[in-house]
């Protein structure tokens, strides 16, 4: 069973200091099998000077600093692409049980061609990926990303992330089912435009509508959203 085209990859998108990178280390710290970066700040004195990529083995290279002098700068920092490029053959292998993210997409990793290709090799795998991206910066790459029918763009604020985190973790709980529903091709019965599943938890009912198809689920009432409507969605798309 494949799932390189299913809804699984998340983007959470959002202004600097919403929290974004916050979030996903949250996420990822209860996640046993995964691969992937985060961007940690490097300080001294109390003020910021650089940033560092550190690995899920725990492997760690400057990414940029405000004392590196490159061809490359992003505000006051000059990103040194040859240690983002040097560490991606740490993350570029991965198993098919393990989660896959990348804190962040943004303009400073984006100099780097070989960052773009990780990017869309995470994307396009039967992997879930779970990722920060920029809101202050956009190119063509991004644009193109954003509209991608694999991804759930998700903006967090101030306000709602400790809300959003939840459903974040909700969510690729959703998606886990969704993958053990298609695995099991029985479990999908059609009929025209209503189609029932049977789950873990009994027989929901689907219908399809202009905006596309509606759950039964509380989930799905809730969110728009559902394990059952992601797996339904692919199922669809294997067996056209």
């Amino acid at each position: 069973m494949y799932f390189d085209t299913m809804r699984k990859n998340i983007l959470i998108t959002g202004m600097p200091r919403s929290g974004k990178s916050t979030i996903l280390k949250k996420i990822i710290r209860k996640i046993d099998h995964k691969v992937g970066f985060v961007t940690n700040e490097i300080r001294k004195d109390g003020e910021r000077i650089g940033f560092e990529i550190e690995t899920n083995s725990g492997e760690k290279t400057m990414l940029a600093n405000v004392n590196f002098k490159t061809n490359f700068k992003v505000s006051r920092y000059f990103v040194d692409i040859k240690n983002l490029d040097l560490i991606i053959p740490k993350v570029e292998r991965f198993k098919s049980n393990d989660f896959l993210f990348i804190d962040e997409i943004g303009q400073m990793e984006l100099f780097s061609e070989k960052f773009k290709e990780l990017v869309e090799k995470y994307l396009n795998s039967p992997n879930t990926c779970i990722a920060t991206l920029s809101k202050v910066y956009s190119d063509d790459f991004i644009e193109v990303i954003k509209k991608r029918d694999d991804i759930f763009l998700i903006e967090i604020t101030e306000e709602n992330r400790h809300e959003k985190k939840e459903y974040f973790e909700t969510l690729l709980r959703k998606i886990a089912k969704a993958k053990r529903y298609l695995s099991d091709p029985k479990r999908f019965s059609i009929n025209q435009d209503k189609v029932n599943i049977t789950t873990d938890h009994g027989v929901r009912n689907l219908t399809k509508q202009k905006e596309g198809w509606i759950c039964s689920c509380k989930f799905f009432k809730e969110n728009k959203v559902c394990s059952h409507v992601i797996a339904l969605e692919e199922y669809l798309k294997i067996h056209e």
